[in-house]
């Protein structure tokens, strides 16, 4: 009797805990709408400021097209290709952002905002990658690599093959192993 007691007991207290544990992990943190909100701002702020960034890019193209310059072409050409999807990508973002903050889901609104950030740190690099893009200058080779001069002082004019020519060896036919060799 006092064995079934105290199982009943550990029971009872088992489930007590177990329901208390429940409770904590199905408990939401209460919803601040003004991080939603700071966050709608900035991801409004990270789209608008792609725009600017693919704007830019397209006038360096531009710039390289009227240059004539083939290899700074593609470069910046490849580099917006990605800026492109990237500017598209983060818009449809901020549309599931807005989405999610006007159902006060500050889980959502923090998902979406994090890959709007992502994308725009991407295309930061990208831009980096835009001003960068310079191909072959004037100076250098056409396949882009830069000619190199180097002025090399204190060298001798000493003919350093002088003198070579007395030593000629002189050179013997190897005999030969084959009866059809003939010698001269």
């Amino acid at each position: 009797m006092l064995r079934q007691y105290i199982a009943m007991t550990v029971g009872a207290l088992c489930l007590i805990v177990a329901a208390a544990v429940s409770a904590e992990e199905g408990a939401t943190p209460p919803v601040d709408p003004a991080n939603i909100e700071r966050q709608v701002d900035q991801g409004r702020a990270y789209v608008d400021r792609l725009h600017k960034m693919l704007t830019a890019g397209f006038n360096e193209l531009e710039d390289a097209r009227k240059s004539q310059n083939i290899s700074r072409v593609n470069c910046v050409n490849e580099a917006l290709t990605t800026m492109k999807g990237l500017v598209k990508l983060a818009e449809s973002n901020f549309l599931a952002m807005q989405e999610c903050s006007s159902r006060k889901d500050a889980a959502c609104t923090e998902h979406e905002y994090v890959k709007i950030s992502i994308a725009f740190n991407k295309a930061e690099e990208l831009e980096g990658q835009l001003k960068g893009c310079g191909g072959p200058s004037i100076d250098s080779a056409i396949d882009g690599r830069p000619m190199i001069e180097k002025q090399i002082e204190n060298v001798p004019d000493i003919d350093p093959t002088a003198g070579l020519t007395d030593l000629a060896p002189k050179l013997e036919n190897p005999p030969s192993a084959s009866p059809f060799y003939v010698h001269d």
